[in-house]
């Protein structure tokens, strides 16, 4: 797509840099006091810091206190908290590390496509545009969240499809199939890129590629049910009913969730940036099937789209930011392959225009987000309270759960003063917990730390 043909090259270039100025006034507001504000952060957070102190993979934030089956990680896995900690222990840990690793890894992978993709200038412009135009990019380039390292891996997965469809080596082969498999590892949908292997070329060929099928449909589920503590959902629900041998019960689940989905992908928002967002992932799977079909590249990606969508709405779910998470690292992926592909410049134009309206939309609201983070309406932790905690031994502390609003809980200190992990039950969802040594408890206005056998009596 030749856009200085149309004069467009100085505007976007001029609309990039208006994009840059408002990240770098949003970055303004990352200081020493900055803190996590969503619930999912406090687990990256303070598992992460467990990692970088401990060199364990056992977290000490957890839903029930037992952590997942193989080496205790938390809901999300262990893949963060290696991540996160590993660096730390070359730079050290701070309040702001998670969201600056994010911020460097996403940074490198923007880099390599610059450097690496043998496309033009202007199409190289029109894809970094896509990139830190879109409103998911910036909402969680000031968060907690992992969002950026997907958006990252998005990116990589990008150019080592396109490197080997360029080469058809057998070694980039191979490098993209272990890049696949470390990309399971960070979130276990990704292992549904096996399954658009299946129509690149490739060293297996015919009946032998339902290889990759069976490794796209094992692998996710068997990471998330060894390595990711168990929450109650359609998912783990499901697995209960069958194993029970409850199979009408079963079908009513999957059944009941099907409609609840379609309904909230229908009728959910949080704003007008949040269903033109919608309508943007919509037409990037829509555009990429009816103009880029025959672009092998493409085809990878409508494939991985398409199986993460019915995925979520089979078994997960599809409203309350979890349809933006999930869908828009690969519809990046869809735009940066229909931009490369240099055709019909009508769809290109489209999705450029929706991203960025998009992009507009979400500012008021990522400017009242942010003043949660820098000025939380939360109160501090007691000095004396952090003293008791850190003078138990080998302590499980379980947190009333209306605390967990009231209370900076990222402050809640992970090690005894005697350096042993200190593990706390955070009961966000309504499931079986481990047998707790201390209630962490708010009485007559004062936080205290009390042994349950006293509070039994």
């Amino acid at each position: 797509m030749n856009f200085r043909k149309f004069g467009l090259s100085p505007f976007l270039m001029a609309v990039l840099a208006g994009i840059f100025l408002v990240y770098i006034y949003f970055f303004s507001f990352l200081d020493a006091n900055y803190t996590p504000y969503y619930g999912d952060e406090y687990f990256y957070f303070k598992n992460s810091e467990s990692f970088y102190l401990t060199n364990s993979l056992q977290a000490v934030f957890t839903y029930s206190g037992e952590g997942a089956k193989l080496l205790g990680a938390d809901a999300h896995g262990p893949a963060y908290p290696l991540l996160y900690g590993s660096i730390s222990k070359l730079f050290g840990w701070g309040g702001l590390t998670i969201p600056l690793v994010n911020l460097v890894i996403l940074g490198l992978a923007i880099l390599s496509l610059l450097w690496v993709s043998v496309s033009t200038k202007e199409t190289k412009l029109l894809q970094v545009l896509l990139l830190f135009g879109s409103p998911v990019t910036l909402f969680y380039s000031v968060t907690y969240m992992p969002e950026l390292t997907q958006t990252a891996g998005a990116i990589g997965l990008f150019l080592l499809v396109g490197r080997y469809l360029s080469t058809l080596n057998r070694i980039d082969f191979w490098i993209l199939f272990i890049y696949i498999f470390i990309l399971g590892s960070i979130r276990s949908t990704w292992f549904f890129a096996f399954f658009g292997l299946i129509v690149l070329p490739g060293p297996v060929k015919g009946i032998g590629k339902s290889i990759y099928f069976g490794l796209g449909l094992a692998l996710p589920f068997l990471y998330q049910y060894f390595l990711h503590e168990q929450v109650p959902n359609t998912f783990s629900g499901l697995g209960e009913l069958i194993e029970k041998g409850e199979l009408l019960a079963a079908w009513d689940a999957i059944y009941f969730n099907i409609k609840r989905n379609i309904y909230f992908a229908l009728t959910y928002t949080h704003g007008h940036f949040y269903t033109i967002q919608k309508v943007w992932i919509a037409c990037s799977l829509i555009f990429a099937i009816l103009y880029y079909r025959s672009v092998k590249l493409v085809q990878f990606g409508i494939i991985i789209m398409v199986t993460v969508m019915i995925f979520n709405v089979i078994l997960y779910k599809n409203y309350d930011w979890v349809d933006l998470r999930m869908y828009t690292p690969m519809a990046l992926f869809l735009n940066l392959g229909m931009v490369s592909a240099n055709r019909s410049g009508f769809p290109v134009l489209v999705l450029v225009t929706l991203n960025l309206l998009s992009f507009l939309l979400v500012i008021p609201f990522q400017k009242t987000i942010i003043g949660y983070r820098v000025q939380p309406e939360v109160h501090a932790i007691p000095d004396k309270t952090l003293e008791e905690l850190k003078s138990l031994n080998s302590p499980w502390v379980f947190v009333d759960s209306l605390l967990l609003t009231d209370y900076s809980i990222t402050m809640l200190p992970a090690l005894t003063n005697n350096g042993e992990a200190i593990r706390y039950i955070l009961p966000y969802y309504s499931m079986k917990t481990a047998n707790p040594t201390h209630l962490l408890v708010e009485v007559d206005g004062q936080l205290k730390v009390e042994p349950v056998k006293i509070l039994s009596q």
